[in-house]
């Protein structure tokens, strides 16, 4: 498990990926947050994290929630500013309960 640090909220997080694409590999919606851009390259960085019960459910929605992020990668001592690509949540049952196990899914976009 790698750690990256979000807003100064320290995150341990699975399956951590940074990577960078072409604009027109990632289409449409890229475009749009690059103001049109089709030949500018998108660096991003993708994690997952697991929370339990329904109560840090809510507070890590609503954080990532957010347009701005503040990252630091501690290993690389990287730091950077992102904007939030796109964050998934999955959970097995009908409704998040205080057992619940929450699992975000989480795409941070460097700008």
């Amino acid at each position: 498990m790698k750690q990256l640090l979000i807003n100064d909220v320290p995150f341990n997080v699975q399956d951590v990926a940074e990577f960078t694409t072409s604009e027109e590999e990632v289409g449409l919606e890229k475009r749009i947050l690059n103001n049109g851009e089709k030949d500018k390259q998108i660096h991003q960085v993708k994690f997952s994290f697991s929370v339990l019960g329904e109560k840090e459910y809510h507070l890590y929605d609503s954080f990532f929630g957010n347009t701005h992020f503040n990252v630091v990668l501690p290993e690389t001592n990287e730091t950077f500013i992102a904007t939030n690509v796109s964050h998934s949540t999955f959970y097995q049952g009908s409704e998040v309960s205080d057992n619940t196990e929450v699992v975000f899914k989480v795409t941070l976009s460097k700008s």
